[in-house]
């Protein structure tokens, strides 16, 4: 998920942070920031590794659980024990078990798209699917571990790799051809006679949430929806990247404009086309808003705003707000929460 790529990326950081500290002529040890850079970089090579195992539908928890530890020794400065935890990250990689098909499908513009697709350990089908949205600009592995959950309930569980991601083609399009995607897969999984019919949810993450409700308003099938920090205004999205003293937050101008073709005064129609605010009144899902108070990319306005808008549609719909998160839940506690909130939400609704 999107924390795998935030711990990365801070591994990557203190990699530059030592070698600039041994270029200074610091009074460090050299050999404890030569172990430190080198740890680093075995981390960060594991964690590619797992990462490509995940896109190729291997069950990756526990190898990047064995990750999680050495990256916690690494916090530490224990980088000795750091070491000695990649290195069974590497023995577990091997052993790791496949538990997805690789599939491709057509979708709108002439495109293939592509995605993960976990079944059930145990029937013949049909069963209740669950779509799994990932956030960003991943791909499908990225929300493996996800998928599992779920399916371990008992669900059939499809992870797409929108236009643009993982093995699709195309280009990201934020939350405009990725509907047709998700939409395309539901039509690609009931040809093959997997889905039980009027037994269709989705979960999303930011941009995945996005998607999802849009897709939800879209598509009569899907019956239930479970949508994380998720933009649903994306003209006040633009306007609170440029607004925003965040860099990272700022950053996302850099992305979005080109796949939207413009700012929100030159091309208003592509920027409202991916608002779920505007087509509430289509919804036809039972929909569950999860936000975290503080988020600096999808303001919990966003969330609120939506929340209002459905129930003044006469919608199902429900929200959870957390005070002290920011963009997605990460708390241990929180994050245990929502997942029992979302199997508690897709029993009621899609069992």
């Amino acid at each position: 998920m999107r924390l795998g790529n935030r711990l990365r990326a801070v591994m990557a950081c203190l990699l530059i942070l030592g070698i600039a500290l041994l270029n200074a002529g610091c009074g460090c040890s050299v050999t404890h920031i030569i172990d430190q850079a080198t740890v680093t970089v075995r981390g960060l090579a594991a964690a590619n590794e797992i990462g490509q195992k995940a896109n190729q539908g291997y069950d990756v928890r526990p190898a990047r659980s064995k990750w999680m530890e050495a990256l916690e020794a690494y916090n530490q400065g224990d980088f000795g024990r750091a070491d000695r935890l990649i290195d069974e990250v590497y023995r577990i990689l091997p052993t790791l078990e496949l538990v997805a098909e690789r599939v491709f499908y057509p979708s709108s513009g002439g495109l293939t798209v592509s995605g993960l697709l976990f079944r059930p350990p145990e029937g013949e089908g049909p069963w209740p699917t669950v779509i799994v949205n990932h956030a960003g600009f991943g791909t499908a592995g990225d929300f493996a571990d996800v998928a599992l959950l779920i399916r371990d309930r008992g669900y059939l569980v499809f992870n797409p790799d929108y236009r643009g991601s993982g093995e699709s083609q195309g280009r990201h399009e934020g939350a405009k051809g990725e509907v047709d995607d998700v939409i395309a897969a539901l039509d690609y999984l009931e040809s093959r006679g997997l889905v039980s019919r009027g037994k269709v949810g989705m979960y999303g993450q930011s941009h995945g949430a996005a998607i999802a409700v849009l897709a939800a308003e879209r598509d009569p099938r899907v019956r239930a929806v479970v949508a994380e920090a998720g933009f649903y205004d994306a003209a006040d999205l633009y306007r609170n990247a440029r607004e925003s003293s965040d860099p990272s937050v700022r950053a996302l101008l850099d992305q979005f404009v080109p796949m939207v073709g413009g700012t929100p005064e030159e091309v208003p129609q592509e920027y409202a086309v991916r608002s779920a605010l505007n087509y509430v009144n289509d919804m036809h899902a039972a929909t569950l808003i999860i936000h975290g108070a503080k988020d600096p990319l999808c303001p919990v306005d966003q969330a609120y705003r939506l929340y209002e808008a459905l129930k003044a549609a006469g919608k199902t719909v429900e929200i959870k707000v957390y005070p002290q998160e920011a963009h997605c839940v990460n708390d241990p506690a929180g994050r245990l929460e929502v997942w029992e909130l979302m199997f508690a939400w897709f029993e009621k609704y899609i069992r």
